[in-house]
Parts: structure tokens; C-alpha cells; sequence
């Protein structure tokens, strides 16, 4: 794969980090390895074909960077805390070279086998529909081939050239950016194609950073409706509202000493919605002791975008950027 370059944006160089460099490196040892990081003080290793840049910022930025820095035909995003598989750049190679209509590719986001118990309960709960919404296909990797809206920059791959034609991923965005990105892609007349051979393992979060990155998803989606993205134009973006409706009609609950029917159209409203959050833990927990703390996953993860989102509108949340970092996974 010598007409691809890599690109990993990192904060720092730790152990997800020198693993998705040194696997990379294994598996494309003749693909350039762009790795962006905002403190390089720490790195230490002697790969050939890896380029190091120090540089901080959105991720976005970082991401600009490397392309910058990229000098093939094609590129290829992935995040510091993933690693691909053996066929994921000739995968989505093979779709570019196919389908003339498709401007980038992507492939599923898979849990690895090997992660910590923590770690395992997030990512069951982030295969339900009602923490990842309509794209939970990419969270598995028997999902079929398709054309979609919108894929997870951990695991993109497109022609350099239309990267730049596009100007890039939009560094003022702190989260979001790969949204604003694939509807920008769609926008200017191409699709986006979801591969299943074309495979990332990416390693879930922790329950603590789990819940902080909820609510970040929440904010961002507050910077997609108010700014300029190009995401504003997707009818689906406003769906991504229910969180916020969610936690408002929770807060209703004093109506009803005004209006005594309030709280039984409450009690029919959680009574469904609590069900479904308890079926999406039975069918996403791999054991039925697990199917409590999965519910309350995505019970968290179903809600806390809606106070993010609330907390961003009312400015009472700090900087994305420092809030949010995947080098607290």
C-alpha cells in the first residue's frame, strides 16, 4: 500500500498509542505513518516509515495537518486508541477504485476481544440503537454493505484530492467534525460507503470517560444545529434532539399537581421507554448478569446528550477540547 498515508491524531505517546503505530506499521510496513501528537516528548520508537508532527488543537486540525503532510494519492483516518485489520486499507481501496460515486469509505468499529471488563460493558451498551442511533451497524462487523450518511472518523478512507478540493475537516468544530465532514462529502455530489471488510478495533472507553464523552456528544450536537455545518441540512440531525425532549418532559413532572392526567400519560411514556431500554440490554449484554449495568449504560447514554447539549446552549461548559480527550479512554 504505498499510495496510502496513515494519519493518527494523539495526544500523547502511550500504550493505544504505540500499539495503532507499531500495528499499522506491521501490517502496511510500505504505507506512510503521519502520527500528529500535541507532546512528542515521550515517543520512542524507529520505524521507518512513521513521520512524527507536533501539533495541538481540535482534532480536526490535527487531521488537516497530516493530510498537509501526506504526499499519495489516498488517505487514511484512524484514531490513536484503534487498530486495523489486515484488510481494511485494501478493502475501501477497492471500493474507491469500483464506484466512481463513492468519495469515501469507511468499515466497522469493533470492540476488541481483549479490553477490560470496564471497558467491555460500554461497548455493549454503545451497540444499542438509542446510544449510537440509526448508524449502531457500524458496531458490528456482520453488518451488510451500504450506502449511508455519516461514519466515525476512527475508520475513513478517501483521495487526498477531494480531502483538499473540500478544504478539510472544520478545525472550528471540537467535536462533530467527521459529521460536518460526511455531509459536506455528500453535499458536493459524492456518497459514503460503509465497507464490512474494511475493519478498525477500537477500543470503548471506560464508564467515567463513557459518561463525560455523552455529554460531549450532546454539545456537539448543540455546535451542528447553531453553526454553520453542512450536517443542518440532514432532517436526522434534529432527531438527534430527543435527549433534550427527553430530560424537559422529565422536568415536567410538577404539571401534573396542576393537571392530574399528566402523570399518568408520564407514567405510560416511561413505562415503554424503560422497556426498551431493558430489551436493547438483553439483546446487547452477552450474559444476564450484565443486563443491569448495560441498562443503566444506556440509560446514561440515551439521556446525558441532552444535558450536554443543554449545558452547552446555557455556556456553562468549558472548552470540548480539554473536556473531551480520548487520551482519558
Amino acid at each position: 500500500m504505498k499510495d496510502v498515508s496513515i494519519i493518527i491524531p494523539a495526544i500523547t505517546w502511550e500504550f493505544f498509542t504505540e500499539q495503532c503505530v507499531t500495528i499499522c506499521s506491521a501490517l502496511f510496513p510500505e504505507s506512510e505513518i503521519i502520527l500528529v501528537i500535541d507532546d512528542d516528548s515521550r515517543v520512542k520508537t524507529s520505524l521507518k516509515n512513521l513521520t512524527i508532527i507536533k501539533q495541538g488543537g481540535t482534532i480536526a486540525r490535527k487531521r488537516n495537518t497530516g493530510v498537509r503532510a501526506a504526499k499519495t494519492n489516498f488517505i487514511a483516518f484512524i484514531d490513536s486508541d484503534a487498530f486495523p485489520n489486515k484488510d481494511w486499507l485494501s478493502s475501501a481501496i477497492e471500493t474507491l477504485n469500483t464506484d466512481e460515486s463513492v468519495g469515501m469509505v469507511g468499515g466497522p468499529n469493533i470492540s476488541p476481544l481483549s479490553q477490560e471488563p470496564q471497558r467491555n460493558l460500554v461497548g455493549m451498551a454503545t451497540k444499542s440503537w438509542l446510544v449510537a442511533g440509526k448508524w449502531n451497524f457500524y458496531k458490528s462487523e456482520n453488518s451488510t454493505a451500504r450506502y449511508c450518511d455519516n461514519l466515525p472518523s476512527c475508520n475513513l478512507v478517501l483521495h487526498r484530492q477531494l480531502f483538499e478540493q473540500l478544504n478539510g475537516m472544520n478545525e472550528a468544530l471540537e467535536v462533530g467534525e467527521d459529521t460536518d465532514f460526511c455531509a459536506r462529502i455528500i453535499a458536493g455530489g459524492y456518497r459514503v460507503y460503509f465497507n464490512p471488510k474494511a475493519i478498525v478495533y477500537h477500543y470503548d472507553r471506560k464508564i467515567v470517560p463513557y459518561l463525560l464523552q455523552r455529554i460531549v456528544r450532546g454539545a456537539g450536537v448543540f455546535e451542528l444545529i447553531s453553526g454553520s455545518s453542512a450536517q443542518k441540512k440532514n432532517p436526522y440531525t434534529y432527531l438527534l434532539l430527543q435527549p433534550v425532549f427527553t430530560i424537559l418532559f422529565w422536568m415536567s413532572f410538577p404539571f401534573g399537581v396542576w393537571w392530574h392526567p399528566w402523570f399518568y400519560i408520564m407514567a405510560t411514556v416511561g413505562a415503554v421507554y424503560f422497556s426498551l431500554i431493558l430489551l436493547e440490554a438483553y439483546k446487547c449484554s452477552t450474559q444476564w448478569r450484565l443486563i443491569p449495568t448495560v441498562a443503566a449504560l444506556i440509560l446514561a447514554g440515551n439521556i446525558l446528550p441532552g444535558a450536554g447539549f443543554i449545558l452547552k446552549a446555557l455556556g456553562l461548559l468549558p472548552s470540548l477540547n480539554s473536556f473531551y480527550r480520548n487520551d482519558q479512554s
